[in-house]
C-alpha cells in the first residue's frame, strides 16, 4: 500500500545553479542599495573629519550616527543577498522552477530580517538628531522632549521588531508555507502602520527646532538659513510617504516581483535620513574655504589700522562687518531657559608710565572683576 506522501509530487530540481542578472529590477535594486551604502559612508567620514578640523569632542550623536550607518550598510547587504542569492526580481514560481525551493527559502528569511535591521536603523539615526537638538540648543524644554521624543522612537522601534518576529507564529512559517500548524498576521496593515508611525515621527523631530530657532537674536535672513537646514530631512518623509503609496499594490504571495519597488525605498529612505543628519555638521568644511579666500582681504584692514596717526578723524578709519564667530555646535536662544551672567567692575591700578616719543597715543587701562551674579 503506497503512502500518501507519495501523492505529494516533489519539488522541481533546479534547472540553473546561479541566479543571472537580466531584468531591470534587479539592477535598480543592486544600484540604489549601491548609493545607499556608499553616499552616507562619505557623509559620515566628512561629519567625523569635520569635528576633527574643530576639534569637536565625540557624543552620542556621534555614536548613534556610527552605528546607524553600521545597520544601513548591514541592510543593504541583506538586499544584496536577496537579488544575487535569493531571485529577488523573479516571481516566486520562476524562483523555484529555474533556481530551486532552496533559493526561495533563503529569499524568505532575507525579507524577514529586512524589517527588523530597518527599525534598528531608523532608531539609531532618529535618536543621533535628537542628542544633536540636546547639543545644539541645550535648554531645560528642548532636553525634556527629546528626552521624550526619543524614549517613544526607542518603544515603537522595539515593537516593529518583535512585530517582525511574532507576525507569523511559528516563526518557521516566514519561509516554510507548507506548514498547517500556524497562524499569520496581515503584513499589509503591519508594514503600512510602521510607515505611518515614521512620517508622524519623522515631522515631531523636524519641528522641534524651529520655536527654538525663532526666538533666536539673529536677522531674518540667517534663522530662515538655519531652520532650512534643519528642516533638510522632510526628504525623508517625502520618500517614506511615496513607500505607503507603493504598499496597497503588494502581493505578498508573490512577494519576489511585486516588493521590488517598496523595498527599494524602504532602503534608500533610512540612507538619507543618515546623510541629512550629518549636513549640519558639515559648516567647518565649507566655511574653511571662505576663510582662506578672506584672508588677504583681512590683512588689508590690519595695515591700515596699524598706520593711523592720532591726527586721522574718527569716520576716515576703515570698518568691517565682523565675521559671525558663534559657536560651531551650540545655539543659545535667550529666554527663560538661557543663562545669564551679571557682573561689576571697577578700573583699578596704578598708572604706568607711557613713552610718547614715537608721537603716538597709548591708553593703559586695568579692569578687575569685583562682584558677580548668576541671573535666573
Amino acid at each position: 500500500m503506497a503512502s500518501t506522501d507519495s501523492a505529494t509530487p516533489p519539488p522541481p530540481q533546479p534547472v540553473e545553479t546561479s541566479i543571472p542578472i537580466e531584468n531591470s529590477r534587479q539592477v535598480a535594486m543592486l544600484v540604489t542599495s549601491a548609493l545607499s551604502m556608499i553616499v552616507p559612508t562619505i557623509l559620515v567620514t566628512l561629519r567625523f573629519w569635520a569635528g576633527h578640523k574643530i576639534r569637536r569632542r565625540l557624543d552620542a550623536s556621534d555614536a548613534c550616527i556610527l552605528m546607524a550607518l553600521i545597520f544601513t550598510i548591514g541592510l543593504h547587504v541583506d538586499m544584496y543577498v536577496m537579488v544575487l542569492l535569493g531571485g529577488f526580481g523573479f516571481h516566486g514560481t520562476d524562483i523555484v522552477q529555474r533556481f530551486g525551493m532552496d533559493t526561495l527559502v533563503l529569499f524568505l528569511k532575507g525579507i524577514l530580517a529586512f524589517p527588523i535591521i530597518w527599525n534598528v536603523t531608523i532608531c539609531f539615526s532618529k535618536l543621533s538628531v535628537l542628542f544633536m537638538y540636546a547639543s545644539v540648543i541645550p535648554v531645560r524644554r528642548m532636553i525634556l522632549a527629546c528626552r521624550a521624543v526619543g524614549l517613544f522612537i526607542i518603544l515603537w522601534n522595539m515593537g516593529g521588531v518583535l512585530g517582525a518576529l511574532l507576525l507569523c507564529r511559528p516563526i518557521a512559517l516566514n519561509w516554510d508555507k507548507t506548514r498547517t500548524d500556524g497562524t499569520c498576521g496581515d503584513n499589509r496593515l503591519f508594514y503600512i502602520w510602521l510607515g505611518i508611525i515614521n512620517v508622524i515621527v519623522e515631522a515631531v523631530i523636524l519641528l522641534m527646532p524651529v520655536p527654538f530657532i525663532y526666538n533666536l537674536q539673529m536677522k531674518i535672513f540667517k534663522k530662515v538659513v538655519v531652520i532650512g537646514l534643519f528642516s533638510i530631512g522632510w526628504m525623508t518623509c517625502a520618500v517614506t510617504i511615496y513607500r505607503q503609496a507603493t504598499l496597497p499594490h503588494l502581493y505578498f504571495e508573490d512577494m519576489t516581483y511585486t516588493g521590488v519597488l517598496a523595498t527599494i525605498f524602504t532602503g534608500i529612505e533610512p540612507s538619507i535620513a543618515l546623510s541629512l543628519a550629518c549636513v549640519p555638521f558639515l559648516r567647518p568644511l565649507l566655511r574653511r574655504g571662505n576663510k582662506l579666500m578672506s584672508t588677504g582681504h583681512d590683512s588689508q584692514y590690519a595695515s591700515a589700522g596699524s598706520t593711523l596717526r592720532s591726527r586721522q578723524g574718527l569716520s576716515s578709519r576703515p570698518f568691517k562687518e565682523l565675521n559671525d564667530d558663534s559657536s560651531e555646535t551650540q545655539l543659545q536662544p535667550l529666554g527663560p531657559d538661557s543663562l545669564k551672567y551679571e557682573a561689576e567692575v571697577s578700573n583699578q591700578g596704578p598708572r604706568q608710565p607711557v613713552n610718547t616719543s614715537g608721537g603716538a597715543i597709548v591708553v593703559n587701562k586695568q579692569w578687575n572683576v569685583v562682584t558677580g551674579t548668576r541671573g535666573d
